[in-house]
Order: structure tokens, then sequence, then C-alpha cells
């Protein structure tokens, strides 16, 4: 079996989670599903298939459909579980203890109308609202952690980009030496009075 490693360090996710929390409050909004795989790797850090239910208070719930032990490793979430079925999702937030949300709110910039209807039905007493611009807005600052990838990332991208020249220089040599090569070799044919073909 192929070993997974936890990508995104608990703190980090957890102060992820706490800034969208207070955008949460400050809106009034019981809770956020999270689908889009982006966002879903941003807060829990995992992108298996799945949803995460992040709660205007209290701790997230992560309900992966595929993949569910590789998600278990990789997320530092406590709370993660197999659903087979978004429409099991209501039933899932209340066997946790969740409230079902008068208002949900979800990335709604990225999500397919057919779907839209179908949380619609799931959540058929909640009001669904559009959450994806403070999403964004919250990915848009970098941690110290993040800015720190970023550098290790731009180190890796400059070290790629020296060896350009080096692969380059190769290439060009070898393809010298078969220019010379050639040139010897029809050189000799002519003046052997062998005709190129």
């Amino acid at each position: 079996m192929i070993g997974y490693n936890v990508s995104t360090p608990a703190r980090e996710l957890q102060e992820r989670i706490n800034k969208f929390q207070k955008i949460l409050q400050d809106k009034e909004i019981a809770g956020s599903l999270i689908i889009q795989k982006t966002d879903l790797f941003y807060f829990s850090g995992t992108s298996q298939q799945g949803w995460l239910y992040i709660p205007a208070e209290g701790k997230p719930l992560l309900m992966i459909f595929k993949e569910f032990n590789r998600a278990r490793v990789e997320s530092s979430l406590e709370q993660v579980l197999s659903l087979v079925s978004p429409k099991r999702i209501p039933e899932a937030l209340a066997e946790g203890g969740y409230e079902l949300p008068k208002t949900l709110g979800m990335e709604l910039d990225v999500l397919p109308v057919n779907l839209y209807f179908l949380y619609q039905t799931i959540f058929s007493h909640t009001k669904i609202v559009d959450l994806s611009v403070d999403i964004r807005l919250i990915r848009a600052v970098k941690s110290s952690y993040e800015l720190d990838l970023i550098k290790q990332a731009a180190k890796y991208s400059d070290q790629v980009a020296a060896k350009v020249v080096e692969f380059l220089e190769v290439c060009l040599m070898n393809c010298l030496k078969h220019t010379i090569l050639c040139w010897k070799y029809r050189r000799k044919q002519r003046q052997s009075g062998c005709r190129e073909q």
C-alpha cells in the first residue's frame, strides 16, 4: 500500500477554519458546506472527494465519499467519516450533534446549477447563500507556512531552470557533433565519387 502523509499541519488548518468561522459568525450564517476540491484541500488538508461542514462554532466535520482511509491520514481534522451520498449529509450532521443550519454558506461561484438544486432539495428548510468571495479573500492572505512553501517552490523552480541550460548545452553539443559527422560523411562520399541518395 502507498504511504500517505499529513499534508497541512493541524495548526495551519485550525487558523484557516477560525478565520472562516469568524466570517460565518459576523454574517450570522450557521455553517458552510465546502465542496470544491481546492477549498476542501485548503480547509481540510485532503483533496479526496467529499464534503466539509464548517459550523459557525465548533469542530468541522469532514465527510468523505471515496478514499476514506487516505483522507483520514492526510487530514489532521478530528472528525472524519465515510459518507456514500450527499443526501445523507443532514443525517450525518444530526448524528454528529450538529443542528441543521437555517442558513448554509456554499461556493456558489463554482457550483453547477444541477448540484445547487440538489442541495436545495437536501437542505429543504435551509437558505443557501454564497460565500465564495469570503473564501477567496481568506485564501488570498498567505500565512507564514504558505509563504515558506512558496519560497521553497521558487527555489525548486530556479533549480529546474538552471538545469535547462545544462540540458541545452548537452543537446546542442550532440546536435553539433551529429552535424559535423554528417558533413564529414557526405564530404567523404563526394570525394570518392559516390552520389548522395
